[in-house]
């Protein structure tokens, strides 16, 4: 239901709790429905409102988009993005940054299966449209909304956090439907489904482009088994192989971690020396989620430029991000 300037009236803004359970609460009137209590999630010109849009989600929540004109967004810098960062996508590592970060994909929805494959076979012996069939599809509803709200709230805290970082982000311009379809398993398709790579791309872009910077869509036609070191192609590769080898020049490294590089080299890009061992730079703007998650670290693109690179844990430690959580790994080099 969407009201234009008219039909509505905000009013009794206030403030109330205390400390983290501290809500701003205000009472909202539309015309021919009634009053309604909301929480004001962030402050804005109630002058400059030009449309409000009252969703009702299957689950009963009730959301309230008041859609606020603004000026045109400032002009973006005419100099060149400092720093760059290329990202791969993937099912277990759901992003690797070619500064040798990852983060580990929650599978929110594979996670949730078991509890809505019981729900779902409550709702089936429900009388049909019963109060009880309704209060259970209800339930079913606010499982899949769990399931939604965490992977979006994931995706935007990842975006702010590498917003935070880098001027300008190197994604893969992934044909999502196809990898689907050329699915092998149905574990496959699923968690191709549960990563939600569009999704996520989506969900980057908008986080950069309100800051103003930069994102660029780069094929991702052989990323994975190019070499990063001398461009060849490894036709060897398979799905399983999670360490890239180049047959030609010799070159070892983690095949998401290559694919990374390779992304940021083909945007004209090329990575800077990075020490082996260096220390994670992890931020807490992405330590807030509910579920577990891991936010990685393996360091070691100095040996990108030569040698082989062996994965060699020295030093790892995981928690839920409720706390600061960090995995990080370190490299060998040898010549």
């Amino acid at each position: 239901m969407v009201y234009p300037q008219s039909g509505w009236k905000l009013s009794n803004t206030r403030e109330v709790g205390l400390g983290k359970n501290k809500k701003r609460k205000a009472r909202l009137y539309l015309s021919k429905i009634g009053f309604f209590t909301l929480i004001v999630h962030r402050v804005f010109p109630e002058s400059q409102v030009c449309q409000v849009c009252v969703k009702l989600n299957p689950s009963g929540r009730i959301h309230v988009i008041f859609l606020v004109e603004e000026p045109e967004s400032q002009e973006q810098s005419s100099k060149e993005p400092g720093k760059a960062v290329g990202v791969d996508l993937g099912i277990t590592r759901l992003a690797t940054l070619s500064d040798g970060r990852f983060l580990e994909n929650p599978r929110p929805l594979e996670r949730s299966l078991e509890k809505i494959r019981i729900i779902q076979k409550k709702l089936s012996r429900k009388r049909f449209l019963s109060a009880n069939w309704l209060k259970t599809k209800k339930r079913l509803a606010r499982e899949y909304e769990h399931v939604k709200d965490f992977r979006r709230d994931l995706f935007f805290k990842l975006g702010c956090l590498l917003a935070q970082d880098y001027d300008l982000l190197v994604l893969e311009d992934l044909d999502t439907e196809g990898l689907i379809q050329k699915g092998e398993t149905r574990t496959r398709r699923m968690r191709l489904y549960d990563s939600s790579f569009s999704e996520l791309r989506r969900c980057l872009e908008w986080v950069f482009q309100k800051q103003g910077k930069t994102v660029l869509a780069v094929s991702a036609y052989n990323t994975s088994r190019e070499c990063f070191l001398c461009g060849r192609i490894n036709q060897n590769l398979g799905l399983e192989d999670r360490v890239f080898h180049c047959p030609h020049c010799g070159f070892t490294l983690d095949r998401d971690l290559n694919a990374s590089l390779v992304l940021l080299k083909h945007a004209g890009w090329v990575p800077p020396v990075v020490a082996c061992g260096a220390s994670p730079n992890t931020s807490s703007t992405l330590l807030r989620v509910k579920e577990e998650a891991r936010w990685g670290y393996e360091a070691g693109s100095s040996a990108i430029y030569g040698g082989v690179a062996h994965k060699e844990p020295r030093c790892c430690f995981h928690l839920n991000l409720n706390r600061i959580s960090c995995f990080s790994a370190r490299y060998a080099v040898s010549q």
